[in-house]
């Protein structure tokens, strides 16, 4: 699940501030402006840090709240949130800070408060004695002070967030933030028990930026913190709050609905050469169609026990023993219930990536996954393709299939070593899913892929 939630005033914030956490191997996205906001429950499954943006930089304060609220309450439970703002202290900076603290408070049942770090060390912008200086010169002071949309008057933090709202303000000077670890803890325990809302922290570099924040965790590890930041602030608290996630790639999860000898001798050497957490459908009575219901608890225990990276197959038949004659609308059903399998595990635990194997199971799978279709990277063997799913709410999950008579018995251990491969580069790059203000487009009934994507029949 989401453990970062950050909302920015406008995208080009949002873009960079996931990008930050990114960097960490947190898996992150960005979100466009929405108008159902319930949308951003859809990712809470694939990603830790889900950044969306209000677009509400120069809005009209009372067109604020609302956004806010909304993608608030959407995206909750996350163990830390975020407003993101500009770093040169323009638009609705304190009505989009008293949003958050307000709707969080009401979530809730632990102490909330908010820490701003207004600092972005690497980019010229620093805070010194509760003030924004851009290299080096209070922004009024700067051509900001004629910016034609929102033109800035003043470098006081304070002010900035004070303007239009009820905002308590407590201050933590640099001499406190360059202090020795204890005495700087000491210092934020007192404006912990002052009456405010928010603590504006100095910062000339990244390293005091983390020094606060670590702090402020070990001040009180009851409260439910939220940052007041351009990016780095918040980065610098999800790493104290021991966040991202440094133990490697999650599980790969591999679907066979196939019976042909080829693909059976496939699945033996993956077996043999891999190592598996295999899983065998438990089916229906009388029936060879899986029961969906009784297996997926049994496909998400196996994600949860494997390791980083490892294994899980999900395969109908493994060997010759478990061959049976299929009646066609037992054909019929048993894709479907294994799509059914993939939504509902998926929609419980988290993967790095998705092997499918005979055309009528990736089209089920993409179907119940409300996936468009394949992005077509390349090729791994002809007729045997890697991409990513297009659309929906795992769209960008990486994706390899063929079909049961593709290939050689090597054939379905490279598919899953380029399907690793690949999600070693997705936890390293940022998603976007900008097209929430509409529902995902229904996906084509039937489909087969082929080495260019998905084709109708």
């Amino acid at each position: 699940m989401a453990k970062v939630l950050v909302v920015a005033d406008d995208l080009t914030g949002a873009n960079a501030s996931a990008a930050g956490f990114a960097r960490t191997s947190m898996r992150a996205v960005t979100l466009g402006r929405a108008d159902e906001w319930s949308a951003i429950t859809q990712f809470h499954p694939q990603f830790d840090a889900i950044v969306v943006t209000t677009d509400s930089r120069h809005a009209n304060p009372q067109d604020v709240r609302g956004p806010i609220h909304d993608a608030v309450r959407a995206g909750w439970p996350v163990e830390l949130l975020s407003t993101r703002i500009d770093t040169t202290l323009r638009g609705n900076i304190g009505i989009a800070t008293e949003a958050m603290l307000t709707t969080v408070r009401e979530l809730s049942d632990r102490r909330v408060m908010a820490l701003c770090l207004a600092a972005h060390p690497e980019a010229g912008r620093v805070t010194v004695d509760g003030h924004q200086l851009l290299g080096g010169q209070r922004l009024e002071l700067t051509e900001l002070a004629r910016d034609p949309r929102t033109p800035v008057d003043t470098s006081d933090v304070g002010e900035v967030l004070t303007r239009f709202t009820d905002l308590r303000i407590g201050y933590l000077p640099l001499r406190a933030v360059t202090s020795p670890r204890d005495e700087l803890v000491d210092t934020i325990r007192e404006l912990l028990h002052e009456d405010i809302d928010v603590i504006v922290a100095d910062a000339l570099t990244v390293d005091h930026l983390e020094r606060v924040a670590a702090a402020a965790v070990a001040a009180d590890d009851d409260i439910q913190w939220m940052t007041v930041d351009p990016g780095p602030g918040a980065l610098a608290m999800a790493i104290a709050l021991d966040l991202p996630d440094q133990s490697s790639t999650r599980p790969l999860l591999a679907v066979s609905g196939s019976a042909t000898e080829l693909t059976r001798a496939q699945l033996q050497r993956l077996i043999s050469e891999r190592g598996c957490h295999v899983v065998s459908p438990t089916a229906l009575p009388g029936s060879v169609v899986p029961d969906v219901d009784a297996t997926v608890p049994e496909v998400v225990r196996a994600l949860q026990q494997a390791g980083p990276g490892e294994i899980v197959l999900v395969a109908t038949v493994l060997d010759s023993s478990h061959l049976r004659q299929l009646t066609p609308a037992e054909g019929d059903a048993l894709p479907v219930a294994l799509g059914d399998i993939v939504r509902r595990t998926l929609a419980r635990v988290p993967v790095d990536g998705l092997f499918t194997t005979g055309g009528d199971i990736t089209a089920a799978v993409l179907q119940h996954l409300d996936g468009q279709g394949l992005e077509v990277e390349d090729e791994v063997i002809p007729l045997a393709v890697a991409g990513e799913i297009v659309s929906g709410p795992y769209a960008g999950l990486p994706m390899v299939t063929k079909g049961g008579l593709i290939g050689d018995p090597d054939t379905t251990v490279l598919c899953l070593d380029r399907l690793t491969e690949m999600a070693q580069l997705r936890r390293r790059a940022v998603r976007a899913a900008p097209s929430l203000t509409s529902p995902p487009s229904p996906a084509p009934p039937t489909h087969d892929v082929g080495p260019t994507g998905p084709q109708r029949r």
